[in-house]
C-alpha cells in the first residue's frame, strides 16, 4: 500500500463521550480499537469518573457544556480542528452537552462537508433510562438527523422512534423512520425479537442494520444473529460503535453502493463476541468458577464481580486486528 493509499483509508476522529480512570467504557473503550485499526483519535470527555457506575462507589465529575466547547475552541485556536473526517458522540448526560455537540458538528461540517458523524444515542438499556427524559427528544430532533450513522440498542431505538419493536418487521419499520428523519445508516446493536411468529428463545440476540441511499432510493436491510452471553457487561455498546465506525471508514471506499455497513457489522460483531467470551472466561477464572448473581441492580453488585466483567480489550487485541467472522449478515 502506498503512503497516499494508506492516508486515504485513515480517518481523523474527534470522539466526544465519557471517560473513566479504570475500566473500559466511553472513550476508554473506543480509543484503543480505533487507533489499533489505524485511525487518529482526539478525545473530549463529557465526564471523568474513577470507574463506571456499575460499581458500588463512583468518584469524579460531570463536565458542563462550557468545558466541552472550551476544549474545542482551543483546538480551533491552533488550527487543530482542520482535517477531521469523523465525529463520534457517545454519553452526553445532559441536554447542554447535546447542544454543544450540535454546535461542534455544524462547525466541523462547515470545514468538511463530507464529515461522517456517528451518533451512539446513549439513553439506557433493559427498559431503564440512564439520562434525563428530555434527552430523547433532543437526540430524535437534533443529533440523529445530522448523523451519518446511529447505533442505538433496542430500547433506545424504541424511544427514538416511539415504536415498540417486537419483531423483525417492527425493527425494519423503525429503521425506516430514522431514514425518513435523514439518517442514511442505522444499526440496532442488540435486539430480542420474534422471527416468523416464534418468540426469541433468550439465547441469541439480533443486530439489525439498514443502509439507505437517498439519491437512488436503494435500501439494504440485514440482520446478524449472535449468542447472548450471561454476565454484567459494561461498555459493549461504546466498543461496538467504535469498531463499526473504524471498519465502515475503510470499507466505504471499497464498495460501490450499499453493502459496506453489513460487512463492517460482521467484523465488529466478530470482535465483540470474541472479547465478551474472553471476558466471561476471565470472570470464571477470577471468581473460582462461581455462578453469576443475576438480576442485581447497578451499583449493588459486588465490586469483585463487576471488576471481573471489565472487557478484556487489551489481551484480545488480536481479535480487533484480525477478527474471524462467524456470524454473517443476511438480508431481511
Amino acid at each position: 500500500m502506498t503512503p497516499k493509499e494508506e492516508s486515504s483509508m485513515q480517518a481523523r476522529i474527534l470522539s466526544i463521550q465519557s471517560h473513566v480512570v479504570s475500566g473500559y467504557v466511553g472513550n476508554r473503550a473506543a480509543t484503543f480499537p480505533l487507533q489499533l485499526l489505524g485511525h487518529e483519535v482526539d478525545v473530549i470527555n463529557t465526564v471523568q469518573f474513577s470507574n463506571h457506575t456499575g460499581y458500588n462507589n463512583v468518584h469524579g465529575q460531570r463536565f458542563a457544556a462550557g468545558h466541552v466547547l472550551d476544549l474545542f475552541a482551543g483546538l480551533q485556536a491552533n488550527g487543530l480542528d482542520c482535517g477531521y473526517t469523523h465525529l463520534l458522540s457517545g454519553y452526553m448526560g445532559n441536554s447542554e452537552n447535546i447542544r454543544a455537540v450540535e454546535n461542534i458538528a455544524k462547525q466541523l461540517k462547515d470545514v468538511n462537508p463530507q464529515l461522517v458523524f456517528v451518533v451512539d444515542p446513549v439513553l439506557g438499556d433493559d427498559g431503564a433510562l440512564y439520562v434525563p427524559e428530555e434527552l430523547i427528544g433532543l437526540y430524535r430532533q437534533v443529533l440523529c438527523p445530522m448523523a451519518t450513522l446511529i447505533t442505538p440498542n433496542q430500547f433506545e431505538m424504541e424511544l427514538l422512534t416511539d415504536t415498540k419493536i417486537a419483531s423483525l418487521e417492527d425493527a425494519k419499520r423503525a429503521c425506516d423512520i430514522m431514514h425518513e428523519a435523514g439518517v442514511p445508516n442505522v444499526v440496532i446493536t442488540s435486539a430480542q425479537v420474534a422471527v416468523d411468529g416464534q418468540k426469541n428463545d433468550g439465547r441469541t440476540l439480533r443486530l439489525i442494520g439498514s443502509e439507505y441511499d437517498r439519491e437512488s432510493g436503494a435500501k439494504h436491510q440485514f440482520a446478524i444473529v449472535f449468542p447472548r452471553l450471561q454476565g454484567y457487561f459494561t461498555g459493549t455498546g461504546d466498543f461496538f460503535t467504535a469498531l463499526t465506525m473504524a471498519r465502515h471508514a475503510s470499507l466505504r471506499q471499497e464498495y460501490d453502493g450499499l453493502g459496506a455497513l453489513a460487512k463492517a457489522c460482521e467484523l465488529a460483531t466478530a470482535t465483540l463476541a470474541g472479547v465478551m467470551k474472553a471476558t466471561v472466561d476471565f470472570h470464571k477464572q477470577s471468581s473460582d468458577g462461581s455462578d453469576i448473581i443475576r438480576d442485581m441492580p447497578r451499583g449493588s453488585r459486588p465490586s469483585e464481580m463487576v471488576r471481573a466483567f471489565e472487557l478484556r480489550i487489551i489481551p484480545s487485541q488480536h481479535l480487533i486486528v484480525a477478527p474471524v467472522a462467524e456470524f454473517h449478515a443476511f438480508n431481511i
